[in-house]
């Protein structure tokens, strides 16, 4: 259990292609590991998150579906083609 008297540092959000440097394992193992991190910290906080925990939470998530992205885009093999299979662009702004 995090000590709330520790202040934490905010884990960065990437970009697309911070991602696409990584081969197909090591994007779904990230994915993976990100959306695991996330729900022990959200599971593990109690009732109120610190606002450094909330940022790392909600970053894990952001990277976590930037890193399936750029997979599944990979595996469609072509951003036309995703997105005919449902993959959209990512919104205008990132959590900054």
């Amino acid at each position: 259990m995090i000590n709330n008297s520790q202040e934490l540092e905010r884990q960065p959000v990437y970009d697309q292609a911070y991602f696409e440097q990584f081969d197909d394992l090591t994007l779904a193992a990230m994915a993976y590991n990100l959306t695991d991190d996330a729900f022990d910290e959200l599971t593990h906080q109690g009732q109120h998150l610190s606002d450094a925990s909330a940022w790392n939470l909600a970053t894990s998530i952001a990277n976590a579906n930037m890193a399936m992205r750029v997979l599944v885009i990979r595996m469609a093999g072509s951003p036309a083609e995703a997105a005919s299979e449902g993959v959209q662009p990512p919104f205008g702004s990132t959590l900054q």
